[in-house]
């Protein structure tokens, strides 16, 4: 009696474990599903953020290129006023050394 007790035992813990882990099974698959849903969610803010560095890069080269402008006409300026004041006959400043 006590072999069939027994048997009989493990029998209804194996047909527990593997009902349980049937039922685990399932929960692991709804799991991976909403991490494959998360990380598809990464994904398309990574590809914003791409996009958005792609973007701020184009601005920073236009506004290099419309400092750099900038940086000529002053100097041009520059020039074209020294020019005057050397043809009015202006001097130099008295320098404090």
């Amino acid at each position: 009696m006590n072999v069939a007790a027994t048997a009989i035992n493990a029998g209804v813990v194996a047909a527990v474990g593997l009902l349980l882990a049937w039922l685990m099974k399932g929960q692991f698959d709804a799991i991976r599903q909403r991490f494959d849903g998360v990380d598809g969610r990464f994904d398309g803010v990574d590809g914003r953020f791409d996009a958005l560095d792609r973007r701020i890069d184009r601005l920073e080269e236009r506004l290099d290129r419309r400092i750099d402008g900038l940086e000529s006409r002053i100097d041009a300026m520059r020039s074209e006023l020294t020019q005057v004041a050397l043809a009015v006959g202006v001097r130099p400043r008295a320098t404090n050394a």
